[in-house]
């Protein structure tokens, strides 16, 4: 915790005091504002200096394991974002019984989410905050950074735009700076293609690098076709992976084989899109917790282009719909 009450019930935060008034606070008589439990100061050589309470137990808000990592991009990330907006750090939002790291112009919740938890906890929080139209936006941490396969806790972090398709955000800590990755594209393997943007620590105004998914971009990503991979499902269903058990089951019920014809088939689609089987299964689009824009139609539209452009690369959310919408037209 980096805010405290003090006895006259002020908030102190420990990101605005000056550093050699830090050291009187450990004789101060110190409330958690969530709680109203009594916290105390930590203040060693390594941490960050925070609060923590005297009795584990007594506080079903607030986490006592805050990393060094998650410590100190909630304060790199409240100075950040000081110079331009109104910013709080772990304001109690007693309607949602939730802490957000940060609280940014009273309405834009900022998580930062460095350690493991739970989809469905995700889920729950996001939906939290989206039920009193608070605006939420989670920035991961080493533990959690994209790579190169999607898990489930991972999907629930992704979000959407119609200019950058899905993105993710990220925060590193030891590079300082914030990472945008986009147009996030799955291959058949389940391997991540995407783009990715830096921003340094300070450089430029935070909220409008947040608002970078949302304006207009000419990006556009290639990826190398791959080879073999009538061989790469030969060996999936060799060692019977499930995944590819099922879906050549599928196949085997609708009269055809799973492998007829995969040579030249688009081996790069945008994520949560099977397109293996929608043709049987119809589009379904999985659970994606941070999206509320209805996307089956970017998924419908990018499956009619990719049909006559195999060789494109791969566009925007935007170009599609405006191809699509330029052919109803002239037809």
């Amino acid at each position: 915790m980096l805010i405290a009450l003090d006895k006259s019930g002020q908030v102190i935060n420990l990101l605005c005091i000056k550093t050699s008034e830090v050291a009187d606070l450990k004789t101060q008589h110190l409330l958690c504002p969530a709680c109203q439990q009594r916290v105390y100061l930590k203040h060693g050589k390594i941490r960050t200096p925070h609060f923590a309470h005297v009795t584990l137990l007594s506080c079903a808000y607030n986490s006592e394991n805050e990393s060094f990592q998650h410590l100190s991009l909630k304060k790199a990330l409240f100075y950040w974002f000081a110079k331009t907006a109104h910013v709080t750090v772990e304001q109690f939002l007693p309607e949602l019984q939730q802490i957000p790291d940060l609280l940014v112009n009273d309405k834009l919740a900022v998580e930062v989410q460095c350690s493991m938890l739970s989809a469905a906890r995700l889920r729950e929080r996001t939906k939290g905050y989206q039920s009193k139209h608070y605006q939420v936006i989670w920035l991961t941490g080493k533990k959690l950074w994209l790579g190169k396969r999607l898990t489930a806790l991972k999907q629930q972090f992704l979000n959407f735009s119609l200019h950058v398709g899905f993105y993710y955000w990220e925060i590193d800590h030891s590079k300082k700076e914030l990472r945008l990755n986009y147009l996030i594209h799955e291959d058949i393997t389940g391997r991540l293609h995407y783009l990715v943007q830096h921003f340094a620590f300070g450089s430029g105004e935070l909220l409008t690098i947040l608002r970078q998914p949302f304006l207009k971009t000419g990006a556009q990503l290639r990826v190398p076709p791959q080879q073999n991979i009538a061989a790469y499902i030969r060996r999936q269903l060799h060692y019977k992976h499930p995944k590819w058990l099922k879906i050549q089951e599928l196949y085997y019920h609708h009269g055809q084989h799973i492998l007829a014809g995969k040579q030249d088939m688009n081996q790069v689609f945008p994520v949560g899109l099977n397109y293996l089987t929608y043709q049987f299964e119809g589009l379904k689009v999985p659970e994606f917790c941070q999206i509320i824009r209805p996307i089956k139609s970017y998924y419908r539209q990018f499956i009619s282009y990719q049909h006559t452009h195999q060789d494109a690369p791969l566009y925007s959310p935007l170009v599609y719909a405006t191809v699509f919408e330029g052919n109803l037209k002239r037809t």
